[in-house]
């Protein structure tokens, strides 16, 4: 009998395992922030798969509750656009899985949690990747009033003058939309401490102003953004000339006109609305109407 009872104890412990449910957070339809209460996966033929559209970044832990509770048995990887389709090894991981872009996403993760696989059939966004000051001067949102500006797609800058001064002790980053491909913080220094190039780091915490400032601010895109990346960054003690700027744009009239979205994905017939349109090498904000 004891032996009986020896067997069944561990095909109960066998059906909890393979039972485990799973607790995802993010940012995309149907996530939230919410540790406590977190979208619930449970296997199914051996894995555990889910899929979320406008997908940005997620978390995924085998235990929910406060944010400690939660972190601590969170699994994770540094993803890359490299990654998708490729099962990538998961480790204890409390930073957040970043997508390569925002869009609809398919998850598969072992269900011995070794390993985790991103498919995507939303294409890679074409043009200039469109690039916002976020902070608690915009409660961390994406506001177009705050998108920095480019003429080539890798050097942006944005003017803080007038009602987008920053004010002292706000912090901020710089990142796209969905926090995904450009994401990049100044890993908690005062900024500006001086106004020499600074190397902002992938993922990393914010900074914080010193003191409201009014100037520009003005980023080089690295080669290769994601995971190990710097960006490259410059708080200049007042306004700077950008001649070949959005603001004042001298195009070819007979170059065709391309439209993009805010998130940087082209728009065949673009509809009421602020768009990015680039006209030869020019690139411009337009408000379609």
């Amino acid at each position: 009998m004891k032996k009986f009872y020896t067997l069944a104890a561990a095909a109960m412990m066998c059906m909890g395992m393979s039972a485990q449910t799973l607790y995802v957070c993010g940012q995309g339809d149907g996530l939230a922030w919410t540790p406590e209460a977190p979208y619930e996966v449970n296997p199914t033929n051996g894995s555990y798969t889910f899929e979320i559209t406008n997908l940005a970044q997620f978390k995924v832990s085998t235990a929910f509750g406060d944010w400690d509770t939660f972190n601590a048995a969170a699994i994770g990887c540094n993803f890359t656009e490299a990654d998708l389709g490729k099962p990538v090894a998961l480790v204890p991981f409390q930073n957040n899985i970043m997508c390569p872009w925002i869009g609809d996403y398919k998850v598969v993760i072992a269900g011995d949690l070794s390993t985790i696989t991103l498919t995507t059939d939303t294409p890679k966004p074409i043009g200039f990747t469109a690039i916002y000051i976020r902070g608690t001067i915009n409660e961390w949102g994406s506001p177009a009033e705050w998108q920095m500006e480019t003429s080539d797609g890798v050097t942006y800058w944005f003017d803080c003058t007038g009602a987008t001064i920053i004010p002292t002790g706000a912090n901020f980053k710089i990142a796209d939309a969905g926090w995904a491909a450009i994401n990049y913080g100044a890993a908690g220094v005062i900024i500006p401490d001086d106004f020499s190039p600074a190397e902002w780091l992938y993922n990393a915490n914010d900074g914080t102003m010193s003191e409201d400032y009014e100037g520009t601010i003005e980023a080089v895109l690295p080669s290769v953004v994601g995971e190990g990346s710097v960006l490259t960054v410059t708080i200049h003690e007042t306004l700077v000339e950008h001649n070949a700027g959005v603001k004042d744009v001298v195009v070819d009239a007979n170059a065709p006109k391309v439209y993009y979205n805010l998130q940087g994905v082209e728009v065949a017939n673009p509809t009421s609305g602020l768009y990015i349109v680039r006209q030869g090498d020019k690139v411009s904000k337009v408000l379609v109407k």
